[in-house]
């Protein structure tokens, strides 16, 4: 009790004192306020003060200084003597001189001097002119602050005893102050020298005293009564603290009880709390591996899922989830897989759980991989899969199975394209096997034909029965034409046609082929529509759509051909190949007639598939078309329903370019010219070299033969003064022409040389001869082409 008493007084006498020493900390702080203050108001003063002075010297100085009488004080200033107008007489008489503002200012600061309590001032430079504005010791150390860039510069001093705030500022020259300084050196901008403020403390101090003086008293009361107030606390806190001690007396023997009980249920909280953090890391080891597991297995491209003993779902991956169609996982777990996705075969025969492939792995411990299987989605559709099941074993136990699958559908579609491309080059190697021979043959059938026209003695039965003759020769080539470009082998000229144009040339002969009871309908795209393509190959496609139309609309219909461009952003899927984005050309030929089933349809541009009867169609139609398209960078799709009609749409690449020239048509329509001169003809099939003789000759030309390459070299080296051109089989035993020719060409480097084939391209490609920057001539020839073509390499 009394300890605590001594402790309530040394407390009180602490405060006291902390009380007194914050008065006299309050007191000292404001004293520093005051006088930093007093020396704030005496700093703005003197601001004051420099700028007004500054004013009336830019006043001055800009009405190019004032004029005052001459008195014995105010004397001319010879350092205006340049200056014509520096004195002048009044029409009274009277005599004035020019005050510049340098004067002006230091008689005004002489005149402050006579006030004890007004700011004064001084205008001093450390370069003078007169001595009275030589710079005291302060000045002269502000001075030279403002050469290193100081602004402003001031300082609180004692001058004669008294107390007095300093100030000065530099001023620069400007325009005006040229006028009385430049010849001392002077610039705009330069710092000429400051103008010092002297404003006396006094002035400030004496309202100020009394300010501290009724404050510090102030101070002192409240110190007083603080201290008074804190030991009649005190005494009242004692008493107040031994009532409480008698209090606390009782209550510690409560207290006591309390804590050891609180220590008991401490002891036991902390084996708790224990035992819950081992469970807890437990638990989040177990959800962080669970998620773990469920990342990697989300993360594979292969669908999982697993099952227990009775079939059901367990756990499933995204995968799964989104190949089946079912949105969450809640929607399979627990759920029989068998019954959900695996219900029924590809052959829509019901699955027996006993004999799935995926029950056994559990229920007889083997595991399997199984192709050609569907499995079921959600919607109840199907999808064929490839998937694998294998057992889940612990420590011995089958506790159920995992499988995995793999969605088939477009590795299904992989291989029914390969399977067609397959197709599509088997007929184009036989294409390309008989071309060269049957070329030949209709060379020699269509050659000796149109000679056998030229006959003036054949009457009009005989003509007509010749153009029979040469129409079937030209059908029969069309049709080998159309074979090499199914087989993409056929040598084909491109250059940029209009596709309206096509469309438009060909209509007038589509209205022939279809018939009267067929409508043709035309409708063109608004402007051009350029593509590269070889005009007599496009003309081909429009003539095969048109004529399967005709068989597809017995009892008459309407035919529409459109024109069109479309832009191809992303890669679609077509029956005909893939293609690639771009912009295209689109030609749609539609007809209403009797349409195509799906199969019908996938199938359409299969070689030698047709749904005509036996000897009204060869199967090779549409198979020609697919292939000038391909061989033209397009691509073909088709849509049909039976009994409304089908419409192929076509895609050629757009030719963009600003420089479309036409091409000469009329050039072939120009009759053949002759000659006199003297050509070396290679060929080794003696019809044929038969044929190409009778034609040179009939037209005036001297022909010396060679049977293959090797005799070509032989009879030029031995004629090479007489022949002008050789025109050789590029295909040929012992030599093939480009070998002859290369040979030729060491005797003669510019002979003149043309080659035929009747090989296709690739055939040509093998055999060593490249394509690119020779003159060729594809058989079957025309002789009159035969004759032009003759006519253009000898005239170069």
């Amino acid at each position: 009790m009394f300890s605590r008493l001594f402790t309530t007084r040394r407390y009180a006498l602490s405060l006291c004192f902390i009380w007194v020493l914050l008065i006299a900390v309050s007191l000292v702080w404001f004293y520093v306020q005051h006088k930093n203050n007093l020396d704030e108001i005496a700093k703005a003063q003197a601001r004051i003060a420099f700028e007004k002075d500054l004013l009336y010297r830019q006043w001055a100085s800009q009405h190019g200084g004032v004029y005052a009488p001459v008195t014995p004080k105010t004397q001319p200033n010879p350092y205006l003597a340049h200056i014509p107008e520096r004195d002048i007489t009044t029409p009274s008489g009277k005599e004035l001189t020019l005050i510049n503002p340098a004067y002006m200012t230091r008689q005004v600061f002489e005149l402050a001097e006579t006030e004890k309590q007004v700011a004064k001032g001084h205008i001093t430079s450390l370069n003078p002119i007169r001595r009275e504005n030589a710079p005291d010791p302060w000045e002269r150390k502000a001075l030279q602050a403002f050469e290193k860039g100081a602004k402003e510069v001031s300082e609180v001093v004692t001058v004669g005893g008294r107390p007095v705030m300093r100030l000065m500022r530099p001023f620069t020259v400007e325009t005006s102050c040229l006028k009385c300084h430049a010849a001392q050196g002077y610039k705009t901008g330069d710092i000429r020298g400051g103008i010092s403020v002297t404003v006396p403390l006094a002035v400030f101090s004496a309202g100020s005293n009394r300010i501290l003086a009724s404050t510090a008293a102030a101070l002192v009361l409240i110190g007083i009564i603080g201290v008074s107030l804190i030991l009649v606390g005190a005494g009242r806190i004692s008493e107040s603290s031994r009532r409480l001690e008698e209090k606390n007396a009782e209550l510690l023997n409560e207290v006591s009880e309390r804590e050891i009980a609180q220590e008991q249920l401490r002891e036991q909280a902390l084996l708790l709390e224990e035992e819950m953090a081992e469970r807890q890391a437990a638990k989040e080891g177990a959800v962080a591996n669970q998620r773990q597991l469920q990342l990697i297995m989300d993360s594979t491209h292969a669908a999982i899922y697993g099952i227990d003993t009775s079939g059901k779902c367990t756990f499933a991956n995204r995968t799964c989830l989104e190949l089946t169609g079912y949105d969450h996982l809640d929607e399979l777990l627990g759920k029989n897989m068998h019954d959900i996705i695996h219900h029924t075969l590809p052959s829509g025969v019901p699955a027996q759980v006993a004999q799935c492939n995926i029950v056994r792995a559990f229920s007889e411990g083997k595991g399997c991989t199984v192709r050609d299987e569907v499995f079921w989605r959600k919607d109840g559709t199907c999808f064929p899969v490839e998937y694998s099941s294998y057992p889940i074993v612990n420590n011995g136990i089958i506790e159920g199975a995992v499988v995995s699958f793999v969605d088939q559908t477009e590795r299904s579609v992989l291989e029914a394209q390969l399977r067609q491309a397959q197709k599509m080059e088997a007929v184009g190697q036989l294409a390309g096997g008989v071309a060269h021979d049957f070329n030949n043959v209709l060379q020699v059938i269509s050659g000796y034909g149109s000679i056998l026209k030229l006959d003036e003695r054949l009457d009009e039965l005989q003509k007509q029965e010749v153009d029979q003759i040469l129409s079937a020769a030209e059908r029969a080539a069309q049709l080998t034409r159309g074979l090499l470009a199914f087989s993409r082998k056929q040598v084909i000229t491109l250059a940029p046609v209009n596709l309206n144009d096509v469309v438009e040339s060909v209509r007038k002969f589509l209205v022939r082929i279809i018939g009267e009871d067929i409508h043709l309908r035309t409708t063109p795209c608004p402007g051009n529509l350029y593509i590269m393509a070889d005009l007599g190959q496009l003309e081909q496609v429009l003539i095969n759509l048109a004529t399967n139309a005709r068989d597809a609309m017995p009892r008459g219909g309407v035919l529409a051909i459109e024109t069109g461009n479309h832009e191809v952003e992303s890669p679609l899927d077509h029956e005909s190949g893939e293609t690639k984005p771009g912009h295209y050309a689109v030609l749609t030929v539609a007809d209403t007639g009797c349409g195509m089933d799906a199969d019908t349809s996938k199938r359409i541009f299969e070689p030698f598939y047709t749904t005509k009867d036996v000897s009204k169609g060869t199967g090779l139609g549409m198979a020609i078309v697919y292939g000038i398209v391909q061989q033209h960078n397009g691509f073909i799709n088709v849509y049909s329903e039976p009994g409304h009609g089908t419409t192929f749409r076509i895609y050629l690449p757009i030719y963009h370019s600003d420089r479309i020239r036409d091409h000469d048509n009329d050039k072939q329509t120009e009759p053949p010219r002759g000659g006199d001169e003297t050509i070396l003809l290679a060929e080794d099939d003696e019809a044929v070299r038969n044929l190409v003789l009778s034609v040179l000759t009939r037209f005036g030309y001297r022909v010396i033969q060679a049977v293959d390459g090797q005799d070509a070299v032989e009879k030029y080296v031995a004629h090479q003064n007489e022949i002008d051109m050789i025109l050789m089989d590029l295909i040929m035993p012992r030599k093939n022409g480009k070998e002859a020719y290369d040979e030729i060409a060491g005797v003669n480097p510019a002979a003149k040389v043309l080659y035929a084939s009747g090989y296709t391209a690739d055939f040509i490609k093998k055999r060593g001869v490249p394509e690119e920057g020779i003159e060729l001539i594809m058989k079957p020839i025309q002789p009159m082409q035969l004759l032009r073509t003759v006519r253009e390499v000898l005239d170069a």
